[in-house]
């Protein structure tokens, strides 16, 4: 028996006896994980370890050395696969991460990734290719599944958008002849309706007409954006004169509620190069929902400045009944709102956010939200430096 031999430490390599380091060499062989191998250009192997056997589904190294003598048509599902790993071997004198699909001796078809590299001889004749070999099949399945279940939720948002765009196109149509016709009795055009309650009727059908005409709107402007059907069009806006168009049509509503109204806009301000309906509508949508969720007594403050980056910020901040941090992300999900029970308590579709947060993002501006229960909340939308123009 050959006595084992101790080594001090730091002793190095020529100090140890000519076969210790074959010994580790070839324990390190028969019991590594990853399959290593030696083959020829030709597409013969040369030698394998029993990792290499048992992924390729083997009982023994010799036997895949003595049964798998043609790579190319034996191993890759793909053919081709073995010229490819030829020419990036050729041009990169190595391969790195190289996948492909093999069949196993039982058939199975799995995935598996190899790095090799060519050895040459002292003329720089091609001898073989050498390196090892990892089975993948478990992550490239989770990959696949995934972009499978990606490509599904894809094709059913699509799905979802034109149906809720065809279908408020269709809504919109009958809806304009009820709030046409409501508005002839309301107004009495034709003479007299002759009961008073008759008069109080049409305008409640004007009313919830008028209604739910805004509410098919913002379907259908969120599932125009969603589709990628609504460019913003770069127009010179003028900030301060769309904060005083949505102030007045908002501010009967705020009167109403008791809540004070206000405007803070800084001098001297650049144009901003956006789309202007869509502008429009995201200060409608926030003074809207700052209306909605501020008590009377509150109070709305509508601002406009310029950072210290030259980027145009626009904000609407109110002292309502606000929300906890980690309920923001919800709001801004279209058809939701934070609690259940404020769906019963202030009506909606749940849609203003959400679209403030989709034309916020086609124009490359920022959405941030601050907010406390309580407390009330401020949103605010960063435009870059980018879209401002001189005035």
């Amino acid at each position: 028996m050959t006595p084992i031999r101790k080594f001090r430490q730091g002793e190095s390599e020529s100090a140890r006896a000519p076969g210790d380091s074959e010994r580790v060499y070839h324990s390190f062989f028969q019991h590594a994980v990853e399959g290593i191998f030696q083959t020829t250009p030709d597409g013969r192997f040369l030698l394998a370890n029993p990792a290499l056997a048992r992924i390729y589904g083997y009982d023994t190294p010799e036997r895949l050395v003595a049964e798998l003598t043609d790579i190319q048509t034996m191993l890759y599902v793909d053919p081709d696969q073995r010229d490819r790993f030829a020419e990036l071997m050729q041009a990169q004198d190595a391969v790195r991460g190289f996948e492909s699909q093999i069949r196993r001796r039982d058939g199975a078809v799995i995935w598996i990734s190899e790095n090799a590299r060519p050895v040459h001889d002292e003329q720089g004749r091609l001898l073989h290719y050498e390196g090892t070999v990892e089975d993948i099949t478990r992550r490239k399945v989770a990959e696949i599944e995934l972009r499978r279940a990606r490509d599904d939720a894809e094709a059913a948002n699509r799905a979802k958008s034109a149906f809720l765009a065809n279908m408020s196109h269709e809504l919109r149509t009958p809806l304009n002849a009820i709030i046409g016709f409501s508005e002839v009795l309301k107004a009495q055009m034709l003479g007299p309706l002759g009961v008073p309650q008759y008069h109080a009727y049409a305008a409640d059908i004007h009313a919830s007409g008028q209604h739910l005409l805004a509410i098919i709107n913002d379907i259908l402007d969120l599932a125009k954006i969603e589709s990628g059907n609504t460019p913003p069009q770069a127009e010179a806006v003028e900030l301060p004169d769309v904060v005083d168009a949505a102030c007045r049509l908002l501010a009967p509503k705020a009167k109403a509620a008791g809540i004070a109204l206000e405007r803070e806009l800084a001098a001297a301000l650049p144009r901003l190069l956006a789309d202007q309906r869509m502008t429009r509508q995201i200060l409608i949508n926030l003074l809207s929902n700052a209306v909605k969720f501020t008590p009377a007594g509150g109070r709305i403050t509508v601002r406009v400045a310029l950072d210290a980056a030259e980027q145009l910020t626009l904000s609407v901040a109110d002292t309502g009944i606000g929300m906890a941090p980690e309920h923001i992300p919800l709001a801004l999900e279209p058809f939701k709102q934070v609690d259940s029970s404020l769906a019963r308590r202030y009506e909606g579709t749940g849609l203003g956010l959400p679209l403030v947060k989709s034309m916020t993002a086609i124009h490359g501006a920022e959405l941030a939200i601050e907010s406390a229960v309580g407390r009330g909340t401020t949103v605010t939308v960063t435009y870059p430096a980018s879209r401002t123009a001189p005035a």
